[in-house]
């Protein structure tokens, strides 16, 4: 089993977050959703190319949709270290599909990776930082891995 630790950031607003330095790190993202007292889970996504071009087309496309004030966690793959282009770009995919599986219950607006999951690797995740609902270990548990 492959371990990896994502750092996440503070939430930040939806509609505040493309001014943020890191728009043109790659990574995990995290969209959660303040109305009233609750917070809501909505969506766990990846992207290979920008943290901004993906959140752009969220910011405009379905998140209105939903009351509230929705924010961010960006999460950033911190160990292991040294990965090549196609290495990280794997790893971010499996990291995705595996916090996709196993926090399916609760996520609002997801739609893939949820009844069944098909990472390249086992991983065991640990989250740091502002990780929100997540636990502080992920993994697929023997019974649920299908080879």
């Amino acid at each position: 089993m492959r371990r990896v630790t994502i750092e996440w950031s503070y939430p930040m607003d939806i509609d505040n977050i493309l001014l943020d330095e890191r728009m043109q790190d790659i990574g995990i993202y995290y969209i959660t959703r303040k109305f009233g007292n609750n917070v809501s889970n909505l969506y766990i996504g990846k992207t290979i190319y920008s943290f901004g071009s993906r959140l752009e087309s969220h910011r405009w496309f379905w998140t209105d949709n939903y009351r509230g004030r929705k924010e961010v966690r960006l999460g950033t793959i911190v160990k292991p270290k040294y990965l090549n282009n196609e290495e990280l770009y794997q790893l971010i995919s499996d990291v995705e599909a595996t916090l996709i599986y196993l926090m399916s219950d609760s996520l609002i607006h997801n739609n893939k990776c949820t009844l069944s999951c098909n990472p390249s690797q086992r991983i065991k995740i640990t989250n740091i930082g502002y990780r929100g609902d997540l636990p502080p270990e992920m993994y697929i548990k023997d019974e649920d891995w299908i080879e």
